[in-house]
């Protein structure tokens, strides 16, 4: 018999005992036992020369003991730790605040300075450093998810003194009369014109968005992220949010109801602290040299006579008391005609700005600003009464300082 019939024999054979036999007697099923799957980090990358990130580090996810979640977020830096504090120096850290404490942030970088571990040494045309700093609340029953991070861009301040140190302390929930870290709209921003508080307070500007916020007594998250651009070799910024040096943690929050207009006062109370801090920090201790070159004007309507008690009338409606004023140095005609697409005069207005200082009795403080004088039009070429508008320029100055 050929070796291929013989093979075809046997295989007709072995289908006709399988069609014959019942499966269950055929063959024995083991039970699979699947082994319990236990997740691990996998191993940072050997020979990597950039000593800032690596996935297994302790600042690679929010603070898991909050929620059990663990997420990658940008290039962590190496031993960085955020805890939380009702003190402003970090002492006694815990995760679990009230909606009735202060709370503050500390941000650890295991021995790296915040100028090093940030890269600051590349800001090298700015005012001052910054990094950037924002905090996510999460309603009870929501969870946090990934890629929820550096959606709000905030240029925060760091001082030249703090980017030496290992630790960074910043406001969360701070004593409004305390207010430390400073945030602005552009990193450029040289005369902070536009500062701002950080952390919660910057979640809501009234009672009612506040209650966006917190819309009911619970238990709420607060998820926190610092991070800072990535440069290359050369110094030049590289764009991607994998490659930022981040930090980021949570900590437990319980709202309740009872403090809400509370949190709502103390976010007045933080605008206001910081706006007096900016004033301060501002203000004026001599007089300025401008003002002594002051415009000469023979218009009867700008002769002390008349222009002083316009003046009281005007800044009086917020009882500020009239102190000084001057008008500005100017070129060209001394009243200028603004007219409307059609080419009709709307209004003539004095060319200089009149300055005025007063004195704000609320405050007990001593201010400069600018006001324009201006006639709307009557028709026939005639204009009406003058009157004033503004004030606008304003800066603090030291009322001793006036003379």
């Amino acid at each position: 018999m050929a070796k291929s019939s013989l093979l075809i024999l046997i295989a007709a054979i072995a289908v006709t005992s399988f069609l014959t036999q019942p499966a269950v007697g055929q063959f024995t099923m083991p039970k699979i036992k699947i082994p319990k799957i236990i997740r691990q980090d996998p191993p940072s990358t050997p020979n990597n020369p950039d000593p800032i990130t690596t996935s297994s580090d302790s600042s690679s996810s929010s603070i898991d003991s909050v929620t059990g979640n663990s997420e990658v977020r940008g290039a962590p830096i190496r031993g960085a730790k955020i805890t939380f504090s009702n003190n402003p120096d970090g002492s006694n850290p815990k995760t679990n605040f009230s909606s009735s404490e202060f709370i503050y942030g500390r941000l650890d970088l295991g021995g790296r300075t915040v100028y090093d571990a940030f890269g600051l040494k590349n800001q090298t045309d700015v005012p001052y450093y910054y990094i950037s700093y924002d905090l996510v609340i999460y309603k009870p029953g929501e969870k946090p998810y990934q890629g929820n991070w550096g959606g709000s861009r905030n240029f925060t301040m760091v001082t030249k003194e703090e980017a030496k140190k290992t630790y960074w302390n910043f406001d969360v929930l701070p004593d409004p009369s305390k207010i430390s870290t400073i945030k602005v709209m552009l990193a450029d921003e040289k005369d902070f014109s536009n500062r701002g508080i950080a952390g919660i307070y910057t979640k809501w500007y009234n009672a009612d968005s506040a209650r966006s916020t917190f819309p009911q007594s619970g238990a709420y998250t607060v998820d926190v992220t610092v991070w800072g651009d990535s440069y290359d070799d050369w110094g030049k910024q590289v764009i991607g949010s994998d490659l930022k040096p981040t930090a980021s943690a949570m900590f437990a929050f319980q709202f309740s109801g009872t403090d809400g207009q509370t949190l709502v006062a103390n976010q007045v109370k933080a605008v206001k602290s910081l706006e007096a801090a900016k004033n301060a920090s501002e203000m004026l201790h001599a007089m300025p040299d401008w003002w002594y070159k002051t415009a000469t004007v023979t218009d009867a309507k700008l002769a002390p006579a008349r222009l002083v008690p316009l003046i009281k009338g005007f800044i009086g409606q917020w009882n500020l008391t009239y102190m000084k004023h001057m008008i500005t140095e100017f070129s060209g005609p001394l009243w200028v005609i603004e007219k409307n697409s059609l080419g009709i005069p709307e209004y003539r207005m004095v060319k200089p700005y009149i300055y005025v200082i007063y004195k704000d009795p609320k405050e007990n403080s001593c201010q400069v600003g600018a006001v324009y004088m201006r006639e709307s039009y009557s028709g026939a070429g005639t204009y009406g009464q003058p009157y004033l508008g503004g004030i606008r320029d304003v800066q603090y100055i030291d009322c001793a300082a006036v003379k």
